[in-house]
């Protein structure tokens, strides 16, 4: 008990962290930092689950976010520069206190909408604040990597919702899918658009 408790609030602290991140971030040049994020958000899904499913789901759905990252992050980033962290800036400052206040308002409904999806809190709270995160992403974010970002942070949120309502490998296989087949969608048309962007008029 003691060690799934410890597994749960770590889980949380790790993509509630990663997802405030790439908030933060949102309208960075560099997108390793959105990337590894995203990937980490993986880890927290998969601490979540770690009591639940078997070791075999659990890495395949870590090597999901690990692929998927890679998959986007194809054309869009660049290891031999230097990785900066930007400074202080009233927007960032805003998009932290946007996560928090996402957090206590999802803290705060997540009991009454418990009552019609009964999985575990933790991974319920989790999956609405990818929800939320995702959203902002998609809605706010000016190049298509952090909308796709967004889209597969929605995505997120619901899969790990209906893996436990329908508890099938196959359900879960077809979802794993649909995550890559987003991922390559997103690298197909950030490269489309890079290159069109290349070509003289």
């Amino acid at each position: 008990m003691t060690t799934q408790l410890i597994a749960s609030i770590a889980g949380i602290l790790l993509i509630v962290s990663s997802a405030t991140a790439i908030l933060i971030e949102l309208d960075r040049p560099d997108a390793r930092i959105s990337l590894l994020g995203y990937i980490l958000q993986y880890f927290g899904i998969c601490l979540l689950f770690i009591n639940i499913f078997p070791l075999q789901i659990i890495i395949a759905l870590l090597l999901t976010g690990i692929m998927g990252a890679a998959i986007l992050g194809t054309d869009q980033i660049n290891l031999k520069t230097r990785l900066v962290f930007s400074g202080f800036r009233s927007d960032n400052l805003f998009r932290f206190l946007l996560a928090i206040l996402i957090a206590v308002l999802i803290f705060a409904i997540e009991p009454k909408i418990s009552r019609w999806i009964p999985i575990p809190a933790a991974i319920l709270f989790s999956a609405l604040f990818l929800m939320a995160i995702g959203l902002i992403l998609f809605s706010q974010g000016r190049r298509l990597l952090n909308r796709f970002i967004g889209i597969l942070n929605i995505f997120l949120g619901f899969q790990a919702t209906y893996m436990l309502i329908e508890e099938s490998v196959l359900v879960t296989g077809f979802m794993i899918a649909i995550n890559l087949l987003i991922s390559l969608l997103g690298a197909f048309l950030m490269s489309t658009q890079s290159h069109d962007a290349e070509s003289p008029e």
